[in-house]
């Protein structure tokens, strides 16, 4: 499959693409649908996931520039602190990953996530719980200076820098994959796509994609930790850079997104009785394990548009997997629960 959108962007290879588009028959069946599930958390980098894909974007030009040290914040069980951790270690790079207040200090094991970033050789700093984004800047650009006062050349990879950018252009990316795919079927568009939407980049990326390719599958982006009022903005912000960048006339307006936050509650992280019956009816239909913090949301979502009939009986829907299993077993004890 020749990608052509992106071709004149700096990458560097790291995953194995094209992730699988797989059918979904006994959900399909099911729900009364065509569904199928985009593996992104088949990308492989670690244990793959959307952020696997943008990092060949975001290393590309960064390699050309000399940097040798990666910086980023997250939460403690970020999957994109994993695949920074994880690029860094392919790369020969450093990566000091910032984190809040909640790494354990009273000799409980790692686990996740968080694990895998001592794994991965990453080094850990914790800072302050409850940071808005201006501190969060300012923490990592303090630990840039003094990275870089001892002689090293450091990226800081944060949404409002050029990171945003470079994620955003790797689901352009992934759009034109998925439309490809969808083609080689012969069996008729995609009415949905389902997508989480975190920062809002992944879901920016993959909608500008699918309007500039003409599409006519609507992208409907998940909320997981924000209202839909606070990411209206920035999904249109990301799309408007990422084209810029890109060289293409296409944009989103608002609207293009059905930015979706009714499974938001009760907050980011947290595993509800509903959401575990998600994980537990997928795994069991599907053989697939969904992540409880993102993909089980969207997963959910999705079956509450099939059961008020938003989604229509017989429409191709796509839900894309973006990873994140490693989070079950940070969950492992509210997923161990007897089902409701």
């Amino acid at each position: 499959m020749i990608l052509t959108i992106c071709a004149g962007q700096p990458r560097q290879r790291l995953v194995h693409l094209p992730t699988p588009l797989e059918e979904a028959p006994t959900l399909s069946a099911e729900l009364g649908i065509d569904l199928l599930i985009k593996r992104e958390d088949l990308a492989g980098l670690c244990v793959g996931g959307n952020k696997s894909r943008l990092m060949e974007f975001a290393l590309g030009a960064l390699r050309a520039r000399g940097v040798d040290t990666l910086v980023a914040h997250a939460a403690d069980q970020s999957n994109k602190l994993r695949d920074i951790a994880a690029a860094a270690a392919r790369s020969g790079m450093r990566a000091v990953l910032l984190v809040p207040g909640t790494t354990p200090r009273d000799g409980t094991p790692l686990q996740g996530n968080r694990l895998l970033f001592d794994l991965l050789g990453a080094e850990v700093r914790v800072v302050g719980t409850g940071l808005d984004d201006a501190a969060v800047l300012a923490a990592e650009e303090a630990v840039r200076d003094e990275l870089e006062r001892a002689g090293r050349r450091v990226a800081i990879l944060d949404r409002r820098l050029e990171y945003g950018a470079d994620a955003t252009i790797a689901y352009v990316d992934a759009a034109e994959e998925l439309h490809g795919q969808l083609l080689a079927r012969g069996r008729g568009a995609a009415s949905a796509v389902f997508i989480a939407a975190g920062a809002g980049m992944t879901a920016s990326g993959l909608a500008l994609g699918l309007k500039h390719l003409g599409a006519p599958a609507r992208v409907h982006g998940v909320c997981i930790a924000r209202p839909a009022t606070a990411m209206a903005g920035e999904v249109v912000a990301h799309a408007a850079r990422a084209a810029a960048r890109l060289g293409i006339e296409t944009r989103l307006a608002p609207g293009d997104v059905a930015l979706e936050d009714d499974v938001l509650a009760p907050g980011y992280g947290i595993v509800t009785p509903e959401l575990r019956d998600v994980v537990r009816r997928v795994a069991r239909a599907q053989g697939l394990i969904l992540d409880p913090v993102y993909n089980a949301k969207v997963a959910l979502c999705l079956l509450r548009r099939v059961a008020t009939g938003a989604i229509a009986r017989g429409a191709t829907v796509v839900l894309v997997n973006t990873g994140g299993a490693p989070a079950i077993y940070a969950h492992a004890a509210e997923l161990a629960e007897a089902p409701a």
